[in-house]
């Protein structure tokens, strides 16, 4: 349902505001989902399961040697994922959360010698 390779989009906190997820990757096999990135946190990795019929995702972003960080979300109806981000309690004792919003890089079509077609 979605396509593999390099994302970007936003997630937004409350006192924070919106903060950019800058291009990162996640591939989707099946219903799994795996990927990695970075944004103002820090490198992550992901993990996750897609249900194929619908477009549902939740997905676990695991900031390295930090917290995680899980996304339920689904599709938009312009191809991006949005939902909420929830990190549990267990951190400084206060569920935090928001709206969140993921959208496929598409690079532009390009012929076979590599130059961008026209009203691409």
């Amino acid at each position: 349902m979605y396509p593999s390779g390099v994302w970007r989009g936003f997630w937004q906190q409350e006192g924070f505001g919106r903060q950019t997820m800058r291009e990162f990757e996640l591939r989707f096999k099946g219903e799994r989902i795996v990927g990695s990135g970075t944004d103002i946190v820090g490198p992550f990795t992901v993990r996750g399961e897609c249900n194929p019929s619908n477009g549902h995702v939740i997905m676990v972003k695991q900031y390295l040697n930090k917290h995680a960080v899980t996304y339920d979300g689904g599709p938009d109806g312009e191809g991006s994922i949005q939902g909420t981000w929830q990190i549990d309690g267990t951190l400084f004792g206060v569920t935090w959360k928001g709206p969140f919003l993921m959208q496929p890089v598409i690079a532009p079509a390009t012929t076979d010698d590599g130059i961008r077609e026209i009203g691409a």
